[in-house]
């Protein structure tokens, strides 16, 4: 069973994280993204809890670490954003316009 609330955009591209607390950073690949949050795999966990600063396709939000999981070599990590945030940086159309024009 499915217990997301919102439908989420796969995706494959680069993201920047910054953990606030210690300025730690961490790249990774976005996973997908919806109107709540992101999914991202990293190479290291990531706290739950942790606030975050987030860097997609240029466009810098805020959130915090959902949970960080073991998957493969890497930790599938869910940060939740503000859906107002992610709204109002249009981060969803630009996402999915990159993935769409960049197809093939």
């Amino acid at each position: 069973m499915d217990r997301r609330f919102n439908q989420r955009i796969s995706a494959d591209l680069p993201v920047l994280l910054t953990l606030l607390d210690s300025e730690q950073e961490k790249r990774g690949k976005l996973l997908n993204i919806s109107e709540s949050g992101v999914g991202v795999l990293l190479r290291t966990a990531a706290d739950p809890g942790a606030l975050v600063k987030m860097e997609i396709l240029g466009i810098i939000f805020y959130g915090y670490v959902a949970h960080s999981k073991p998957e493969g070599a890497g930790f599938r990590t869910g940060i939740f954003v503000e859906p107002a945030l992610l709204d109002s940086s249009n981060i969803i159309e630009l996402v999915n316009s990159f993935l769409t024009t960049h197809a093939g």
